[in-house]
């Protein structure tokens, strides 16, 4: 497992269509991190969006300033089964549609749909790091699928805020594929890894109006 942060904007190319949210509620503004299904929708984790949410913007760049430009967001929905108080992270998944195209140079990758996960995983996310939300992909191992709840278990211990709804890739061969986003971490007596919403199993949902 590795940490490949904080290179040359160029090199995240195959992999921008991982982006930075800012979600304003009433305590502040916080950041997430999300993935682009298609030019105008975006999946990230649906605790991202919970709460007294006034505002969120998506921006495209590699760092976050809040100078920069960003896309303008025209609504937003978390999954139908998640509830924060007594669901904990099951079905951690939230979409938001966009009031605008992305731009056209955003690398789209389709949803994994097969059972074994067979290929290399990068989790990408824009979490608080050295003080900056800076786009940082981890190269995590695969740990196993809780089928029940449609989760993929990774061996990943370098999650920070801001990570929350980053995408995980999965590469076999030559091709890309979207599985998972991330949703939290396992403290546990099992050991510390991650808790990903295998996006597979909320397709339907992802993409219907």
């Amino acid at each position: 497992m590795s940490v490949l942060g904080f290179a040359d904007p160029q090199s995240w190319e195959d992999f921008n269509s991982s982006l930075l949210i800012e979600v304003t509620r009433t305590k502040g503004v916080f950041t997430c991190t999300g993935v682009a299904v298609t030019p105008e929708l975006i999946v990230t984790a649906a605790h991202c969006l919970d709460g007294d949410v006034k505002k969120i913007r998506i921006f495209t760049q590699s760092s976050y300033n809040p100078n920069n430009p960003s896309i303008a967001v025209k609504s937003f929905k978390t999954h139908p089964d998640y509830h924060p108080k007594d669901s904990r992270y099951n079905s951690d998944v939230g979409k938001i549609y966009l009031a605008e195209k992305l731009p056209s140079n955003i690398k789209i990758y389709p949803i994994y749909k097969e059972k074994e996960v067979l290929g290399t995983l990068y989790r990408f996310g824009f979490g608080m790091r050295e003080k900056k939300n800076l786009r940082t992909v981890i190269t995590p191992t695969f740990r196993k699928i809780i089928k029940d709840e449609h989760v993929v278990e990774l061996n990943d211990t370098y999650s920070f805020s801001g990570d929350s709804g980053g995408p995980i890739y999965l590469k076999q061969g030559p091709s890309y594929y979207l599985l998972a986003v991330h949703s939290t971490l396992s403290f546990g007596p099992e050991g510390r890894f991650s808790y990903n919403p295998l996006l597979a199993s909320y397709h339907s949902w992802i993409f219907e109006n």
